[in-house]
C-alpha cells in the first residue's frame, strides 16, 4: 500500500452474499476489494497481487480456512499480512486454533458491518506501526554492525540486562550474554570503579565517563554511562586504543626530541613555568641551566652531520646518566631531595631545571659533574672527538621570577662562561662570592649571638575572629647584629638551618616562651604562646626529651605552650612523629600543624596524629580577594578541619576582605597585620593591658 492509492482488501468466503457485502461497505469507505468463493483460488491469485489485508472464511469445499491461513504464514511474501477470520463457529478449541495457525483476529458472524471498515483500518494501522518498527530495528541494527562500540543495559545491581555488539566490535566481547554479573564483562580490578559509576549515574542523571585499560596497559576503553531510569543506565564502552596512541605519537612529536627522545624546548618551558609555580607556593628555589656543547659545528663540518647526530645522542646519554645520580645523591641534611629535570633546548644546547634547592652550591656541584661526565673523548668510526661545555646558571628568584627572565639570564651566564674559556660554568650574577662571603660572616656571628644569647623574642598576637580578644601569641625569632642592626628572619634561619645551628637556637626559643609563660602566670595576661619547630631540631633525636625537661622545669601550664610543626616534617618519617607527638599531647602541650596547605598530607594522615589546630599558610590568604584558586583551597582546608575537630587558625591576614571570608566559612582565630604586627615584649605587653580591639597600623 502506498500514500496515493487504496488499500487493497481480499476477501475468501464461500457465502456469495458475504461478499457482497464487504464490496458494498467497503469500497464506499476507501478500499479496494477482491473476493474469492475458494481458497485455491485464492492462493493462485496471490502469485499476481499482494492485499493489504484478508479477509477470510475458515469453511472451503477444497481448501479449509484453517489450512489456508497456514499456507498464507508459511509463505515469505504474506507472512507478515493481517488476516481477519469470519467465522460462525464459537468454540474455543476452533478460535484458539485459528490464532496459533496465525490470524490476526476473528469477527463472528453475523457480522457488524458498520464496525468492519474501522476495525480494518485499526488493523492496518497497526500493521503499518509493526512494518516502520521493524524497519526502523532492521537500520538501527546495521548501523550498530558498523560501530565498533559495546553497548550495555547495566542494573544497578550489577547485572548486565542487555548486550549491543556489532560485528565490528572485539571478538572478547561478543561472549557476554543478558543476565550475567559485569564483572563477567569487566576486568577484576575496573568492575568495582564500574559499579562507583552506575551510582554516580543513577544519582545525578548525568553522563559519566570512565578510562581503563586492558592487557597490561596495551589497551585502553573509555565507559560512559547515562540513566536510562531509576533502576538502570545505558553504558557504552570503545576501544580507544588507537586514539591514545595517536596522541600519545602527536604529544611525543610536539614535545619530544625526535633524535634523543628528551623533552624538547616548548616542554621545557612548560616544565620550568609549573615548577616556578610550585616553588611560589613553597618559597623554594631553583636553578636553570643552559649547557652549549662548544664548537659543535666544527665537527660537523668536519666529520658530516650524521657524526654530530651520534654524538648528540651519546652526549645525551652522558648528561642523562649525571643527572640520575644528581636526582639520587642531591640531598642536603634531611631536608626533600632536589630533581634534576634535562630537556634539549636546540641544534648544540641542553637545559636543565634543578627544583627544591637548599643552597646555591647544588647548583655548582652539577655543573661540575657535567663537566666532568663530558671529559671523555667520544669514539666515532676511529676518531676520538671531544667535546666541552659552557654551562650558564641562572636561579630562582634572584635572577628572575618568571620563565622568560630566567631563560634569557642563563643564557647570558652562558655565553660569559665561553667569553672565559669554555668549559667551564658561570652564574648570572657575579654576587655569588660576595655572598657566600657574607655567608660565613653571619654563620659566625650566629655562633656568637648564641654564647651571648643575643637573640629576641616578638611576639604577634592571635587574635579570635568573632570576638577580637586575644588567645594567645607566636614567639617569632629576631636578631640585632652588633653592626648590621636587625638581620631579617629570611636571612639568617636559612643558614641556621644548613648549619645545624638551628638546633641550640630552638632550644633556646622554647627556653625563653617557657620563660615567660611562667612570668605571665597568674596575672592578666596568661595567654599562650606558639613555638615554630625546626626540621632538623624535630628530627636531632633529642628534641622529645629536651622539650618535655624545659617544660618540667619551668613548672608551666603545658596546654599553654603551643609546638607548630610544617606540614612536610609531619610526612617525613609518620610512626616516629606519631609517637614524639603523642608523648607532647600525653604531657598536656597542644600541637598545630604550621604552613598547611603547602604540602602533600592528606585526611587519611591527619587523622593519626595528635594535633590540636591547622594554620593555613599566608600564601593562600593573601590571595583570597586576587584570585579564584586560593578561596577554594581555603574553604577546603577548613571543611576538613571541622571534619577532623581541629581548630584553624589563619595567618597573615592583612585586609578587611581577607578575615570576611575567613570568617563566614568558620574560621576560629587570625594573626597578621589587620591586628597587629609582631612587638617586643614591652610593647605587647602594654598593647594587650590596653585591652585594643582595633587595627594597629604596621610599619613596615
Amino acid at each position: 500500500m502506498t500514500r496515493n492509492t487504496k488499500p487493497l482488501v481480499m476477501v475468501v468466503d464461500a457465502d456469495a452474499e458475504i461478499r457482497q457485502h464487504c464490496e458494498q461497505i467497503l469500497e464506499p469507505a476507501g478500499f479496494d476489494v477482491t473476493s474469492f468463493a475458494d481458497g485455491a483460488i485464492a492462493l493462485k491469485a496471490l502469485s499476481e497481487q499482494k492485499p493489504d489485508i484478508i479477509l477470510l472464511e475458515v469453511e472451503y469445499p477444497v481448501v479449509d480456512g484453517f489450512s489456508l491461513c497456514q499456507e498464507l504464514r508459511s509463505r515469505e511474501s504474506t507472512a507478515d499480512i493481517p488476516i481477519i477470520v469470519i467465522t460462525g463457529i464459537d468454540d474455543a478449541e476452533s478460535i484458539n486454533h485459528a490464532y496459533d495457525l496465525g490470524a490476526t483476529d476473528l469477527v463472528a458472524k453475523p457480522v457488524a458491518w458498520a464496525v468492519l471498515p474501522h476495525r480494518i483500518r485499526c488493523h492496518l494501522r497497526a500493521h503499518k506501526a509493526f512494518d516502520d518498527l521493524r524497519h526502523a530495528q532492521r537500520k538501527t541494527r546495521a548501523l550498530l554492525d558498523t560501530v565498533p562500540d559495546v553497548m550495555l543495559r547495566l542494573g544497578v545491581d550489577g547485572v548486565i540486562r542487555e548486550v549491543v555488539c556489532g560485528d565490528s566490535c572485539h571478538s572478547d566481547i561478543r561472549g557476554t550474554r543478558a543476565g550475567e554479573p559485569l564483572e563477567s564483562f569487566f576486568p577484576a580490578e575496573v568492575a568495582p570503579k564500574v559499579r562507583e559509576y552506575i551510582l554516580m549515574a543513577l544519582t545525578d542523571w548525568k553522563i559519566q565517563a570512565y578510562e581503563y585499560e586492558l592487557d597490561g596497559g596495551k589497551r585502553h576503553c573509555e565507559l560512559r554511562l547515562i540513566a536510562q531510569d531509576d533502576e538502570c543506565v545505558l553504558a557504552m564502552v570503545r576501544d580507544i586504543t588507537d586514539r591514545k596512541e595517536s596522541a600519545a605519537k602527536i604529544h611525543q612529536l610536539a614535545f619530544y626530541d625526535s633524535l634523543t627522545g628528551l623533552p624538547n624546548r616548548q616542554q621545557f618551558i612548560r616544565d620550568l613555568r609549573h615548577a616556578i609555580e610550585i616553588g611560589k607556593r613553597k618559597v623554594a628555589s631553583m636553578a636553570v641551566l643552559f649547557v652549549d656543547l662548544d664548537r659543535l659545528k666544527r665537527i660537523n663540518d668536519t666529520f658530516g652531520h650524521s657524526v654530530g647526530e651520534r654524538l648528540l645522542k651519546s652526549v645525551a646519554e652522558r648528561l642523562q646518566n649525571c643527572i640520575r645520580a644528581a636526582n639520587r645523591d642531591a640531598r642536603i641534611g634531611d631536608e626533600e631531595p632536589s630533581t634534576v629535570g634535562l630537556a634539549r633546548m636546540g641544534a648544540d644546547e641542553f637545559g636543565m631545571v634543578i627544583t627544591d634547592m637548599n643552597t646555591e652550591d647544588q647548583a655548582s656541584l652539577i655543573a661540575t659533574r657535567i663537566t666532568e661526565a663530558l671529559a671523555a673523548p667520544f669514539s666515532f668510526e676511529g676518531h676520538e672527538l671531544v667535546i666541552t661545555p659552557s654551562i650558564g646558571i641562572a636561579l630562582y628568584p634572584m635572577d628572575g621570577d618568571n620563565v622568560e627572565d630566567l631563560l634569557m639570564n642563563a643564557d647570558a651566564a652562558m655565553y660569559r662562561a665561553k667569553d672565559s674559556g669554555r668549559n667551564t660554568h658561570r652564574f648570572y650574577s657575579d654576587t655569588m662570592h660576595m655572598r657566600s662571603l657574607q655567608h660565613l660572616d653571619l654563620e659566625s656571628a650566629l655562633r656568637k649571638a648564641i654564647d651571648d644569647e643575643a637573640f629576641r623574642l616578638h611576639y604577634q598576637p592571635k587574635v579570635d575572629i568573632k570576638t577580637w580578644s586575644v588567645v594567645g601569641v607566636e614567639a617569632l625569632l629576631r636578631w640585632h647584629h652588633p653592626e648590621r642592626g636587625w638581620v631579617s628572619p629570611e636571612e639568617f634561619i636559612p643558614i641556621a638551618e644548613d648549619t645545624g645551628l638551628i638546633v641550640p637556637i630552638g632550644e633556646w626559643v622554647i627556653r625563653e616562651a617557657c620563660a615567660q609563660l611562667k612570668r605571665w602566670e597568674g596575672t592578666a595576661l596568661d595567654i599562650s604562646i606558639a613555638v615554630n619547630v625546626s626540621g632538623k631540631q624535630f628530627c636531632s633525636g633529642e628534641f622529645r626529651d629536651v622539650v618535655l625537661n624545659i617544660v618540667s622545669k619551668a613548672d608551666i601550664k603545658p596546654q599553654h605552650l603551643e609546638l607548630e610543626i610544617t606540614e612536610s616534617l609531619l610526612m617525613s618519617d609518620v610512626p616516629e612523629t606519631i609517637s614524639v607527638l603523642q608523648a607532647f599531647k600525653t604531657a598536656g602541650l597542644r600541637l598545630s600543624v604550621d604552613d598547611f596547605g603547602t604540602g602533600y598530607s592528606c585526611l587519611a594522615y591527619l587523622k593519626k596524629f595528635p594535633l590540636d589546630a591547622l594554620k593555613i599558610d599566608r600564601s593562600f590568604v593573601q590571595g583570597l580577594h586576587e584570585n579564584q584558586d586560593d578561596p577554594a583551597i581555603c574553604a577546603s582546608i577548613l571543611a576538613m578541619a571541622r571534619e577532623l575537630g581541629l581548630k584553624v587558625i589563619a595567618e597573615g591576614v592583612e585586609v578587611k576582605a581577607q578575615l570576611e571570608f575567613l570568617e563566614h566559612h568558620g574560621c576560629n582565630e587570625f594573626q597578621g597585620f589587620l591586628y597587629s604586627k609582631a612587638l617586643p615584649l614591652d610593647e605587647l605587653e602594654a598593647f594587650l593591658r590596653r585591652g585594643k580591639t582595633e587595627r594597629v597600623h604596621a610599619n613596615v
